[in-house]
């Protein structure tokens, strides 16, 4: 019966090992876009924002690039547009400009879409009044 024993143990050991891969598997999904391309994107909407609003007042647009801080996700899902998959990000992050103290709070909405390659990102923006067509931007490879 002693050589059973070791048996066994092993047995647990190896059963715990196989349901914690399982479960560490089921909380990684190699579809869902990596931070690198949520940062970029989120980069890249402050400051095409930035061009939109400058444009709305008739001023300049800024050309340094803010920097962002604490970006944190709270939700992403995917969802269909236009028959293409399209994950949809919620969260907030910090930013402010180069040479000021204030920094800024804000919430943000995402929508990346894989390229047709599935090598990089891109960033969809939603049809609006200046452009009824949804818009695409590539986001740079990581």
């Amino acid at each position: 019966m002693v050589p059973l024993l070791p048996t066994l143990r092993r047995l647990a050991r190896l059963g715990a090992l196989l349901s914690l891969l399982i479960s560490l598997s089921g909380c990684v999904s190699l579809n869902q876009p990596p931070r690198q391309a949520l940062l970029s994107a989120l980069n890249l909407q402050v400051q095409l924002s930035e061009v939109e609003l400058a444009d709305a007042l008739q001023l300049s647009p800024r050309k340094d690039v803010p920097s962002l801080q604490r970006v944190r996700l709270d939700q992403q899902r995917l969802e269909r547009i236009q028959n293409q998959k399209v994950w949809l990000l919620h969260g907030r992050f910090d930013w402010r400009w180069p040479g000021e103290a204030l920094n800024v709070a804000s919430p943000f909405e995402l929508r990346l879409i894989r390229a047709e390659k599935g090598q990089t990102w891109r960033l969809l923006k939603p049809p609006s009044s200046q452009s009824p067509q949804w818009r695409i931007y590539p986001l740079p490879m990581a």
